[in-house]
């Protein structure tokens, strides 16, 4: 049964997630990052792991996944008893791994 991945960022459903590097000098660089498109931010921008942050009680990113697949095979009445309805979150290099792992992208190591 192939694998579906829906997403989520801080609770809202991300219709696209992009798979990149950073660009220096037009050359990808660096470790593979997600990226999202926000209509309302008016552009794409990276995901980080929140290490950085100077306070800690600044917004932080919440990064979800759920593997619909897998999900479609739990019975309905389990379903509706789970607390976090099959979501996982996840840091965006742990996401990369796991698509990588399922087979969902392909992540060439230079």
């Amino acid at each position: 049964m192939p694998t579906e991945f829906r997403f989520r960022l801080n609770g809202e459903i991300m219709p696209e997630i992009y798979i990149q590097r950073a660009l220096v000098d037009g050359e990808p660089v660096g470790e593979w990052e997600i990226a999202v498109d926000i209509d309302y931010l008016d552009g794409r921008f990276t995901l980080d792991d929140n290490s950085n942050l100077w306070d800690p009680a600044l917004p932080q990113f919440v990064l979800e996944y759920r593997d619909e697949a897998a999900w479609d095979l739990i019975p309905l009445e389990i379903c509706r008893t789970m607390k976090d309805k099959g979501w996982n979150r996840v840091t965006p290099l742990e996401l990369v791994g796991i698509l990588q792992a399922a087979g969902a992208i392909r992540v060439q190591h230079e």
